[in-house]
């Protein structure tokens, strides 16, 4: 299939006349492309009067490829037919060059032209497009098609500073203007036209698209008028520096979008969503698209204008702009773990949050683009303080409702993130990145650069990207950053049950199990774990009063001499030898149950919710029970309790185990794509 690079136009604000002067000393060689071995004229026309100027050239060009590649096609170099016509009458210069070398295997076309430009006619403005077609090269297409894409992109980007280098060449040598083409006084306008047309014919080298050109005939690289522009210092002021490639892809990408939609999103966000789908074109168009219509649904373009965030979100919600960083981008801080998400999301429920999510993605885009206005910016800095982050923010159900967050912003806004700054990151850090890694993009996983303890402040903190003015009061700097933390929402403004929450994602259901228990009863869950491993809960008191323990049972062997074994195991005796511990005995089986987690006691009346995590240090079985200790002056002697269980196996838990139980701690990876180098050392005292 051919492909097709379009690239944005050029801009030189010299006269049109200048550029031309500058453009001939191209030839026959150009020291500045070394590729470029050297061309010889093999056909050229003038007309009369001296406007038009066709010359044609076959051109050597050295093949930048492997030894063994140019074995096995038979060629050190390629030659190239390049036809120049210039009309000075109407100031435009139009080149074509094809390949001659290979031309039965590849088809390679280059349409370029230099004219005025449409808003200033003291500028020239230098358009540019080509397309390559390998029918067959024996058997490595693949091969010389990277390798033509890459030469040729070698070679474009160097063409602006080879015209810009022989304009100062001639300025130095005195020639900085260049006198427009006039008629001759001795020559017939209309009788030159007639000969200079008739000679064109009488040549046999002259193609269509030269007769065209004579005949002053509408040509831009074979597109209509209303195709695709972008101008290159747009690019480079709005877009930042890009490679020809991307570069390409943009214009590629606009021209694919124009074809179905009228409107289409500016070069910014094409631009993001290519780098988010690394460019490919087809796989960004699809992205897009269904972007477009998400957007075009729930009326997202209006979202700032029509949605005010719920009271309870605005009150609880510790989140705000703040200033900017080093690079200009505005930077949003989230107090994490000040939130209760949990209260939140049975306050004001999922839907809420998302649509609050939405508006500060809507907010940081409009930050940036008015900042865009006057240089190139496209994202903005996250600035997440865990300070207090505990297992409640693990909730299986905010969880979940942090994927479909994540979902969301991933396919709507992204790479809208610049970093992602991590300050203040407790001990339990390693298990919340294992938990919610797997659905966060690797590109943000590598935004995320974690600081624990007070290793924010070093030089080589979060200083290397906010200025120190700009550092908030609560993490020691003196800028007052007005985010309050109102604690727990009230329970009195819950608006959701822990069921109706659950229910709310098809699949959370079947993560907790239901469980009711009578005064006295207890119900057990048992879990193999292998050292290294991590065993995670989670469980809601919805009536009565629980006391939750966590044990491993270890079973032990009769201990008896080999004369005596027989008679014991006829007799069904077992005998346990291990003290202050509590004793279950079978006919078949001993075994001791030692607790390794406090015991808890969960009302629904009070907290009414616990989570909690347990390294396995060793390996075996471990109890997990819930026993019923309501009150005898309960009215309900009943206690009913939604729980789940998850086990992190050691080759999921990628984060430094020794971080949840040892005193002191060196975190140096908390996931296979961490920024180590970012990666601060947490000193922070643990307690079991």
């Amino acid at each position: 299939m051919p492909q097709e690079y379009q690239l944005p136009d050029r801009v030189y604000k010299y006269p049109f006349e200048l550029i031309m002067l500058a453009y001939e000393r191209r030839f026959p060689t150009c020291s500045m492309i070394p590729a470029f071995l050297g061309s010889e004229t093999i056909h050229e026309y003038k007309s009369k009067d001296g406007a038009v100027h066709v010359i044609e050239r076959r051109c050597k060009i050295d093949v930048e490829a492997p030894y063994l590649l140019k074995k096995v096609c038979g060629a050190d170099h390629v030659f190239f037919i390049q036809k120049n016509s210039l009309n000075l009458r109407n100031r435009t210069l139009n080149i074509v060059a094809t390949n001659e070398t290979f031309s039965s295997r590849v088809k390679i076309k280059e349409e370029c032209a230099y004219k005025p430009h449409p808003d200033n006619e003291e500028w020239t403005i230098f358009t540019q497009r080509a397309t390559l077609n390998i029918i067959s090269f024996f058997g490595i297409e693949a091969q010389v098609e990277k390798l033509g894409i890459k030469a040729y992109h070698k070679n474009i980007k160097k063409g602006k500073e080879i015209i810009i280098y022989y304009v100062n060449e001639l300025e130095s040598e005195g020639v900085v203007t260049a006198p427009r083409w006039s008629q001759p006084d001795n020559i017939d306008s209309d009788s030159d036209s007639d000969d200079s047309f008739a000679s064109a014919d009488d040549d046999t080298r002259m193609d269509d698209l030269t007769r065209a050109e004579f005949l002053d005939l509408p040509y831009c690289l074979g597109v209509s008028t209303n195709d695709y522009k972008l101008d290159s210092d747009y690019i480079t002021t709005h877009l930042g520096e890009l490679n020809p490639m991307e570069e390409c892809s943009i214009i590629q990408l606009a021209k694919r979008m124009k074809q179905t939609f009228d409107k289409i999103p500016d070069e910014r966000v094409l631009l993001r969503f290519l780098r988010a789908r690394n460019f490919d074109i087809e796989k960004t168009r699809e992205m897009l698209i269904k972007s477009m219509a998400w957007r075009k649904q729930y009326n997202i373009d209006a979202h700032l204008d029509i949605w005010t965030p719920p009271p309870i979100i605005e009150k609880y919600l510790p989140g705000a702009w703040h200033r900017s960083d080093k690079d200009g981008r505005p930077v949003y801080i989230l107090r994490l773990g000040h939130l209760d998400i949990k209260g939140m999301l049975r306050a004001v429920g999922e839907d809420a949050l998302l649509r609050y999510a939405l508006y500060i993605c809507e907010q940081g885009i409009q930050k940036t683009n008015a900042t865009a206005q006057i240089r190139y910016l496209s994202s903005w800095t996250l600035l997440i303080d865990l300070e207090g982050l505990n297992l409640r923010h693990l909730w299986a159900p905010a969880r979940i409702a942090m994927r479909r967050f994540t979902e969301v912003m991933e396919q709507n806004y992204p790479e809208t993130l610049g970093v992602v700054l991590i300050v203040q990151a407790p001990r339990l850090f390693p298990l919340a990145w294992t938990l919610v890694k797997s659905f966060i993009n690797e590109n943000t996983r590598r935004k995320c650069l974690v600081y624990g303890g007070n290793d924010y402040l070093e030089d080589d903190g979060i200083h290397s990207y906010i200025h120190r003015e700009d550092i908030p009061d609560f993490l020691g700097g003196p800028s007052p950053c007005n985010i309050e933390c109102n604690g727990l929402v009230p329970r009195e403004d819950y608006t959701r049950s822990t069921e109706e929450v659950l229910a709310k994602e098809a699949g959370l259901q079947s993560l907790y199990k239901n469980c009711t228990i009578k005064k006295g009863e207890i119900h057990e869950v048992q879990v193999e774990a292998d050292v290294d491993g991590v065993i995670t809960w989670d469980f809601d008191c919805v009536l009565g009063e629980l006391q939750f323990t966590v044990s491993q049972r270890i079973f032990a062997q009769p201990q008896c001499n080999s004369s005596l074994a027989g008679l014991v195991e006829m007799a069904g005796i077992t005998y346990s030898t291990t003290p202050n511990t509590s004793q279950i005995q079978s006919p078949t089986d001993s075994y001791t149950d030692n607790i390794v987690e406090e015991s808890t006691v969960c009302s629904y009346l009070e907290g009414d919710s616990v989570q909690g995590s347990f390294y396995v240090s060793k390996p075996g079985t471990y109890i997990l029970s819930w026993g019923n200790v309501t009150p005898a002056a309960s009215i309900c002697s009943k206690s009913t309790f939604l729980y789940s269980i998850e086990t992190i196996e050691p080759k999921d838990y990628a984060g430094s185990v020794s971080s949840l139980t040892s005193s002191f701690s060196n975190l140096s990876s908390a996931g296979s794509s961490w920024n180590t180098s970012s990666v601060a050392s947490w000193n922070s005292m643990v307690s079991r």
